[in-house]
């Protein structure tokens, strides 16, 4: 019995690591996520590096109306992106794209990003410092 479920675990780490092969992104951020590769992502994508520059850009265009510190301290149902999971916030965003997360706001915004400047934005909030918004 024990040695069945050895195998067992060892059958899952094993799937689970080719899984996470498929996934390739030098940035530690989307690194070995099961998140990213069931997503089912063109290669491009995949491979693209996420440009913490670009995301910066895009964030302050699109997100800083109600993901700066500002509104999150008005708003405390929007979520503060600072400091998240890169891999998380891009499949968020890949979902609320395809329709596979609902937020009216939040498809249009995703539905006017590609899947590359997603990674981008998802990446830049990933290296922030998420801020006290108790003060």
């Amino acid at each position: 019995m024990a040695n069945r479920i050895s195998k067992a675990i060892l059958a899952s780490a094993l799937i689970s690591g080719l899984l996470c092969s498929n996934v390739q992104a030098t940035d530690s951020s989307f690194k070995d996520t099961l998140a990213v590769a069931e997503l089912k992502l063109d290669s491009r994508v995949l491979n693209y590096q996420a440009d913490a520059s670009k995301g910066e850009v895009l964030v302050n265009q699109r997100c800083i109306a109600c993901h700066g510190d500002a509104m999150l301290k008005i708003m405390a149902t929007y979520p503060n992106l600072k400091g998240q999971k890169g891999a998380y916030l891009f499949k968020q965003l890949v979902q609320f794209k395809r329709g596979e997360r609902t937020n009216p706001i939040m498809q249009g915004q995703a539905g006017m990003l590609s899947e590359t400047e997603m990674k981008d934005v998802a990446y830049y909030y990933s290296q922030q410092v998420p801020a006290d918004l108790s003060k």
